[in-house]
């Protein structure tokens, strides 16, 4: 059960760090929360920044049969986008893992394994949710809070208990292997970009393509370039 237990710090370097860290005696479905992270992270190992105010968590899995590890991201960013909704926020999920309202990034999502061989031995989703912390000038184009969107001065707690009853709610109903299918349709109608949208996406060793969109599924994303489709199954949308 999501939430059952929650690991609460006033400070840590990274709350998906100390999750992988203690990993062997955190059971499934613990939330480990800190009110700042010092040395935050999100995907390319891009700094993320945690100061007060904002919701930064992570979740233990530890999947006996479903071990797609991007199914997890898209389970809590649907979470993450239903709740602002209810909350008057109009948000959407940008491929593959952001949250964004008004064009821009209100939380991010970062999923990562833990593999001992060939055995996958657990699976941790951090989640970055800006709800009441101040953006930094530099960042004030690209993001925006939750307190910014709706004026109000929700307390971090409040949105964090009203999140985890919601995933949970999510998890029992669609974190299985036979409502993969159904859950990918409900992602897909947050989603910024459909299919048949241009877009240009940069991948990650940094080359930047242009091309429309052809498929979404639930593992990848089919581009149409000039010449050739190519399958992406990780990037970043510009």
């Amino acid at each position: 059960m999501i939430g059952e237990e929650i690991y609460s710090f006033t400070e840590l370097p990274s709350t998906n760090r100390y999750a992988i860290e203690n990993l062997s005696r955190l059971p499934s479905g613990t939330i480990v929360w800190a009110l700042k992270q010092t040395a935050g992270y999100g995907r390319f190992n891009r700094p993320w920044h945690s100061d007060d105010g904002g919701l930064w968590f992570s979740i233990v899995f530890k999947p006996r049969l479903l071990k797609d590890t991007g199914y997890y991201t898209k389970l809590i960013s649907v979470g993450i986008a239903e709740l602002l909704c209810e909350l008057d926020c109009d948000a959407m999920i940008k491929w593959p893992n952001d949250v964004y309202v008004k064009g821009k990034k209100i939380a991010g999502i970062l999923t990562e394994s833990v593999i001992e061989g060939e055995r996958l031995l657990g699976v941790v989703t951090g989640v970055g949710l800006n709800v009441k912390n101040t953006i930094p000038p530099e960042l004030s184009k690209i993001a925006i809070s939750l307190k910014e969107v709706t004026s109000k001065d929700y307390d971090v707690s409040f949105i964090l208990k009203r999140l985890l009853n919601k995933l949970e709610n999510l998890r029992r109903k669609y974190l299985q292997v036979r409502m993969k299918k159904y859950f990918t349709r409900k992602w897909k109608k947050y989603l910024m970009h459909r299919e048949g949208d241009k877009i240009r996406l940069s991948l990650p060793n940094g080359e930047k393509i242009t091309g429309t969109i052809e498929k979404i599924n639930s593992e990848y994303l089919l581009l149409k370039t000039d010449n050739k489709t190519i399958k992406i199954m990780a990037g970043e949308i510009l």
